[in-house]
């Protein structure tokens, strides 16, 4: 995979993390009482994704930031801060997300 291939599903990852989490939460909805604990998997292992993703895009960055060796272009590094910040903003939906079915109570 190539350099620029891999910063931009950096960038993609956490969009596409937490529509599959979304996805999953809706497809599993109907059974929430009895699923819950699905859900709550599912979320931890979403946001487990996202921050491992987000972290490497953030340590990329700062790498290239004080190294700039000859790959470091401008669009590049802006590349591997965007991921790293939309995974941030991708981590805290999918938290949003998943506190009601932490907070919940079986009914």
């Amino acid at each position: 995979m190539s350099l620029d291939a891999a910063l931009w599903l950096r960038v993609l990852a956490g969009p596409l993390i937490w529509f599959v989490s979304l996805e999953a939460n809706f497809a599993l909805a109907p059974l929430a009482p009895d699923a819950r604990f699905v859900l709550i998997v599912i979320s931890v292992v979403s946001l487990a994704i996202a921050a491992g993703v987000g972290y490497f895009g953030w340590r990329q960055w700062r790498r290239w930031k004080h190294d700039q060796p000859v790959e470091a272009t401008p669009g590049r590094r802006a590349l591997s801060l965007g991921g790293a910040l939309i995974n941030a903003f991708s981590f805290i939906v999918i938290l949003a997300q998943t506190l009601p079915s932490v907070i919940a109570r079986n009914q």
